[in-house]
């Protein structure tokens, strides 16, 4: 790919991206959940583990 194709590949799928209906919805209680564990709880564990 030469560099032209390549920015207006970019230029293409970043356009696509920002209309409203390909940005998916907000997060569920599960995506909270696993978010909290994997953000917060376990490397606070993993801390208090390797004390």
């Amino acid at each position: 790919m030469t560099n032209k194709t390549e920015a207006a590949e970019l230029e293409r799928r970043l356009s696509e991206l920002e209309k409203e209906e390909n940005q998916g919805g907000s997060f569920t209680a599960g995506d909270w959940f696993f978010l909290l564990i994997a953000g917060v709880i376990g490397p606070a564990a993993l801390l208090l583990w390797g004390w």
